[in-house]
């Protein structure tokens, strides 16, 4: 949030919206309102959105929650309470009362960081230019954490299609971007394996929420919830967004902010343009769009549109 404020909020006061299952304490809300001259909301999470959906058998999830973090070293994903997180920032959040008035979020991360001054307004640009999702970094998931992703999003395509709820002229997707050299005759030999588990860091993300709202995302994310990929595997907001995202608009609604630094982790994005670098404490040398794993380079080149009819 100090980032935030000094390198973009003091400016333009857009209000914030702080969520937690737990209350917040006064003293944490009186910290927060000196922190900023915007408007500041605190709201709760209803306790039915941060626990194990009803059909989910927890005794199944608990066992592949704590494999997951055995073998890979990750105490984060072995916390239930993470898991319930991950779910409902992949929908959920987007119903919150205290969001209904809004329609457009900027996500904020505890420990991120904004490296670069910005001195244009990315919410204004997704408005005047109807972008409906904006990132700075992206990747490609572990492969242990998605394994049945892609092929419940095949049954769901499969499905809409069968109930014409998916319209196989419909050309309101960039799905080139997840699938590697994909192409209707090659779909029968490798109709799995041309996957490449691109993802967005959704820690820091741009949505309108009247997509993540609209029918269209629901039912998609109905259908990936009741598949338990949350629990059962490592599906995280990340990993199901990106899919909404890739399935349900065009190339012309989603927007690299290759622009803006951001860093969280180990991850980072930082601009290479001299005039911007003077604004930035980052080195655009180590951005991590420059290494292999990355997928936001290849956004402007491969997330191209498939037909449906190529499933």
């Amino acid at each position: 949030m100090f980032d935030v404020e000094k390198r973009f909020n003091e400016r333009h006061a857009y209000p914030y919206v702080f969520l937690s299952e737990q209350p917040f304490t006064a003293a944490f809300k009186r910290i927060v309102r000196k922190a900023t001259n915007a408007s500041v909301h605190f709201g709760l999470i209803d306790q039915h959105q941060w626990q194990y959906p009803q059909w989910i058998d927890q005794d199944r999830a608990k066992s592949a929650i704590q494999m997951w973090a055995d073998s890979n070293g990750a105490t984060v994903a072995a916390a239930t309470g993470w898991r319930h997180m991950v779910r409902f920032w992949a929908s959920p959040v987007a119903l919150h009362p205290l969001l209904r008035s809004f329609r457009y979020m900027w996500r904020l991360e505890p420990g991120s960081h904004y490296t670069c001054d910005i001195f244009y307004d990315p919410l204004r640009l997704m408005h005047d230019r109807q972008i409906s999702y904006a990132f700075a970094v992206s990747f490609e998931a572990m492969p242990d954490t998605v394994p049945t992703l892609w092929p419940s999003a095949l049954e769901f395509i499969h499905d809409s299609l069968s109930a014409h709820t998916l319209p196989s002229n419909n050309k309101n997707n960039s799905l080139g971007w997840i699938l590697n050299n994909f192409s209707s005759s090659s779909r029968k030999s490798r109709p799995l394996h041309s996957y490449n588990r691109c993802e967005f860091l959704t820690n820091f993300e741009l949505v309108d929420l009247d997509f993540m709202r609209s029918g269209a995302y629901q039912q998609l994310f109905d259908f990936l919830d009741r598949r338990g990929g949350i629990y059962y595997e490592r599906w995280t907001d990340a990993s199901i967004r990106s899919l909404a995202v890739t399935m349900l608009l065009g190339s012309d609604k989603v927007h690299w902010l290759h622009d803006i630094g951001y860093r969280h982790d180990l991850r980072h994005n930082c601009p290479a343009a001299r005039d911007l670098q003077m604004r930035c404490t980052c080195d655009s040398l180590k951005s991590t769009h420059l290494l292999p794993m990355s997928c936001s380079a290849r956004w402007k080149t491969d997330a191209a549109f498939i037909p449906w009819d190529s499933f």
